[in-house]
């Protein structure tokens, strides 16, 4: 299962990927955090369990960080699903890594959008941004933007269609994750999972 994916709802429809270990990454979010917060092996054994264990709600109190090849996708139980904030910007700074959000969200939804946000080491401060690119429709019209300078292997043809919506598409978003070096094709390593969760 590609993530992000449609398939796990709000939960699996946005990811951050993380160019570092999941243990690694585990550790550094909790030391960010205050005491209340501890990692442990997550327990899971598919992303149906993730999903059912990470059920939005209230605050964000927990995080399952899973292998994906070199990579470390993190997901979380945020009040709308995941959201994992600025966590790839501080990590970008903090640990000299490459670390990328990314949404993708059908157009038959009541808020469709594409999102692809990369940052790292070199990128622009005081956010580490190397690029970002967004198509979406928060309720009103669709939007295109972008920033940063365009990587060589970007369709950028494809960012002067008269539909804006077209412009930037899942197709591509999965293209361009493959280019940057994420295995999206690759299943995610569950039964390595970590959790960092916030005590009751």
């Amino acid at each position: 299962m590609n993530l992000p994916s449609s398939a796990g709802g709000a939960t699996t429809e946005q990811v951050g990927f993380f160019e570092v270990g999941t243990p690694d990454l585990a550790e550094w979010i909790v030391r960010g955090s205050d005491p209340a917060w501890t990692t442990r092996p997550a327990d899971l054994a598919s992303m149906n369990e993730a999903v059912a264990f990470l059920t939005p709600g209230g605050d964000v109190t927990r995080y399952v960080c899973v292998p994906v090849g070199r990579w470390t996708a993190l997901i979380s139980n945020g009040p709308l699903g995941t959201d994992v904030g600025v966590l790839p910007s501080y990590a970008a700074r903090e640990l000299g890594l490459r670390a990328i959000r990314v949404v993708n969200v059908e157009d038959t939804a009541t808020y469709p959008a594409r999102v692809l946000e990369v940052f790292g080491p070199d990128g622009e401060p005081p956010l580490a941004l190397e690029r970002s690119i967004v198509a979406a429709n928060d309720g009103g019209r669709w939007v295109f933007e972008t920033s940063g300078s365009a990587y060589p292997f970007e369709d950028q043809s494809a960012y002067l269609h008269r539909v804006k919506s077209r412009r930037f598409t899942t197709d591509m978003v999965c293209a361009y994750l493959r280019e940057l070096g994420v295995p999206v094709d690759a299943e995610p390593d569950w039964e390595a999972a970590r959790v960092v969760e916030r005590a009751p």
